[in-house]
This record gives C-alpha cells, structure tokens and sequence, in this order.
C-alpha cells in the first residue's frame, strides 16, 4: 500500500476506532499552538554593546549600565543623557501544509521598531544616580496554515492527526521604567541597584477554520456556539510588577575589569483564555467535553538571568570584552505546562517544556583618535543563544511525538554575528551604530550619548 492511500485510509476510519485511538485524538486536537510563538527577546541596551555580541557587563562606563550592570554607572565622570532605536525582524519556521509524505514548513517574517532606551545618569562624589526606560522585550509573531494532515509512518496505522486552516497573531511587549542608584565603596570596586516598574503586555489570537478541515476525516473538536471559527486562544490584557537588578564591579587596575549582574525577573498576570467555544467527541459517552480554560490570572513569570563579565584594555586603542549568562527559562514552565496538561496528556511535564539556557557573548572594539576631542571606534562580536522558546522534548510514542514535534518544534540554539562604530564628536556626543545578524532574528540600533 503506497503512503497516500495508507494515510487516506487511516483517515476514512478515525471517526471509527475504538475508545484507545480515540484518546490519543481528542483533545490532543485542541492544543492551543500559540504557545509555541511564545517567547522573550531580551535586549541588551546601547548599540555599543549590541556591536560587541552584547558583552558588557564588566565594561561599563556608559549610561546603559542601569540594564546592563548597574554598578557601572559610578564610572561616568559627568551627567549624560542617552537614547536608542532600534529595528527588529523576526524569522520563525511553521508547517502549512503537508504532502502525502512530509510536512511542509514556510518561513515567515515579522518586524517591529522603536525607541528601546532612554536615560539619564547623575553622578555625585561616589555615587551616581539614573532614571531610564527600557523596552526589555518586542515581539511580534504572525503565521498561518492550511488544513493538512500529518503523516507519518506509525505501527499499525493507528492514527491520523488533523490541523485545520488556522491563523496566529501574537504580540509581546515588555517596558521596564526604573531608577538606579550605584556607590563606589572603594576605588576599585562599586556595587549598583536598579528597581523598576516593569509593564507587560500580550494581545493574541489562535483563531481556526472549523469548516476546513481535511478530506475524509470527521471533526472531533468542534465549536459550541454554531461558530464556523474555533478560537483556541484570545488574550489582550497588560500586568504592573516589580523587579529589580543589582551588579557589582571590579576594577583592580587600567588593564582589567571584572562584573557580575543579577536580573530578577518578575511575574505578571493577564486575563487568557485557551479553547474559549471549543468542545469534544467523547466517544465512550457520546456526550461532548467542554474544552474552555479560562484564566483570570494567567501568570507569566519573567525568567531570572545571573551573568558574569570581564574586560580587558591591554592599550588605550583595544579593548575585548567576555560575558556569560545563564538564562532560568524554566520559571516560565509551571503556569504554560498546566495549560497543556489539559489541551493534551497529563503527562506533559515530560513531553513540553521551556530549558534553561547559557549564553556566550564575545566582543572587541578598537579606537582611532582624531585630533583632541574627536574618536571613531570600529566594533565586531558574537553571541550564542538558547532555545527561547516552549518546544517538545521527546519522550511521547510515535503517534503523538509526530504531533508535538510538528506544533511545538525545537527553535535550537542559535549563533549571532555582530558588528558597528562609534563616532565622538566635539568631546560630548557619541553616535553609535550596531547590526545583529542571526537565524531566528535580525537588528539594527542607533544610540546617541550626550555628556554635560
């Protein structure tokens, strides 16, 4: 029997099989896949840093440190005012459709731009002092699918899974407002503290064509209301949460320095709801299951990142900078898996999950003098980043791992090549330019610093 017809037929009989290959195709149906879109960007302020592969938490001296370390901040000599912009473009792999043999994925692409920094530092004797802005995070995630079945080559032919006609919309934003305070305890060692009010919002749909569904099969889910579109998830609301960030640095002498940062991340809570009209074919009553999970307060918990720095300026010309954070993207687990605890198996603590992550960040920047007040500095890096995402871990049998494999697939790690300049002119104004090439995402900043 060739793959068309063995799926084909697998189809025509799912509406028939008995209780056992009924459970694996009920509410597995309903899974609310916009989880799958879900994820952080964090951003590292200054597109000074951005050209040096984000490392800079043991550099300093310059009024991103609020974010970035803000024990740094008692190393500017004089009141600066500072601002970012910045363009993203956001590349994300989906399946659309399927042949009789193997899924089809399509690339598709989102892209945002704002202001993502703003503030302003005051230094005073050994102590220094900022108010700032920040866009920690702006996502944005659109993607639609025709209706196709998965295939597969399963023992027996047990099963058929189904996706329907379906599109996503998903945008995230998160905006830090804080104030920070750093303290120079001795001349080669400060400690800083950020306190900020961070504001997080999410405005989704999972919206799916209900009349669309593949040739031969018979909908188990279906809507409850007469409604032709099933929404499997709406969300539009924002949370206030308080987090904070404190850093220390060592400086022990011109050539070297060393800095440590740890973010807490905070956690929000927004009105969603999963699966709003849909409800479900149990076959062993014959009745239909309402599927409806309605979350008053859906939390979010913004993960915590502890990282750790060092920069060397072996001249007055170079300069190279290392950092290493580590990402606990597992703080997000708990509120998303007991949504998909029941949208699919009560085992899915194993099956689905977010990982914690290491990121690796490498820099260098290399001064030119122009006369007494004016420099140009030419910048390159690299960084590797984690899995941001929620993604199937393995461990599920054949039929349901063809599932979760094709709804909730691994982003995997993913390698950034960085680079810019930095021009200062008149002693007072810096202009800064960055560019972040990699495969999930790409960026561009310009950031101004103006010293007084």
């Amino acid at each position: 029997m060739n793959s068309m017809l063995r799926i084909l037929t697998c189809a025509a009989v799912v509406w028939l099989l008995a209780a056992a290959a009924c459970a694996q195709s009920s509410t597995d149906e309903a899974l609310p896949t916009s989880l799958s879109s879900f994820r952080f960007n964090f951003i590292n302020p200054g597109a000074r840093a951005t050209a040096m592969g984000g490392a800079f938490i043991a550099q300093g001296n310059d009024a991103t440190g609020s974010e970035t370390n803000p024990a740094g901040l008692i190393f500017i000599p004089k009141p600066t005012l500072h601002g970012e912009y910045r363009y993203f473009k956001y590349f994300a792999d989906r399946a659309v459709d399927a042949t009789a043999d193997a899924v089809i994925n399509q690339q598709f692409e989102d892209s945002v731009n704002s202001i993502t920094f703003l503030s302003f530092v005051y230094p005073y004797k050994s102590w220094a002092f900022a108010f700032y802005r920040q866009e920690l995070a702006n996502f944005e995630a659109n993607y639609y699918n025709a209706a196709f079945i998965i295939p597969g080559e399963l023992p027996g032919a047990q099963i058929a899974w189904v996706t329907n006609r379906q599109a996503s919309r998903l945008n995230f934003n998160l905006d830090n407002y804080g104030f920070s305070v750093a303290k120079r305890l001795h001349e080669t060692f400060a400690v800083g503290f950020s306190v900020r009010a961070a504001r997080l919002t999410l405005d989704g749909t999972d919206l799916s064509d209900m009349t669309q569904a593949p040739p031969l099969i018979e909908p188990q889910v279906d809507t409850n209301d007469g409604s032709t579109i099933g929404r499997f998830m709406v969300a539009n609301d924002d949370s206030w949460a308080v987090s904070f960030v404190a850093g220390v640095q060592y400086k022990p002498n011109d050539y070297v320095s060393i800095g440590a940062v740890y973010r807490y991340g905070e956690t929000h809570k927004i009105h969603t709801v999963f699966n709003e009209n849909l409800h479900v074919f149990d076959s062993t009553s014959g009745n239909y299951i309402e599927l409806q999970q309605d979350y008053p307060e859906f939390e979010i918990d913004v993960p915590d990142r502890l990282g750790f720095g060092i920069s060397i300026t072996p001249t007055d010309q170079w300069a190279f900078n290392f950092d290493y954070v580590r990402i606990r993207y597992t703080d997000l687990n708990d509120q998303f898996l007991a949504v998909l605890r029941q949208s699919a198996s009560p085992d899915a603590d194993a099956y689905f999950g977010w990982e914690d992550g290491d990121e690796y960040h490498a820099g260098a920047e290399y001064l030119i003098p122009i006369g007494r007040n004016n420099s140009v500095a030419l910048r390159a890096g690299y960084y590797q980043a984690p899995d941001p995402s929620i993604h199937y871990l393995g461990g599920a049998d054949a039929a349901h791992a063809l599932l979760y494999g094709t709804t909730f697939p691994e982003m995997k790690v993913d390698h950034h090549a960085t680079f810019g300049a930095g021009f200062v002119m008149f002693g007072h104004l810096q202009i800064d330019i960055a560019g972040d090439l990699a495969r999930d995402k790409d960026s561009f900043a310009i950031s101004a610093m103006y010293n007084f």
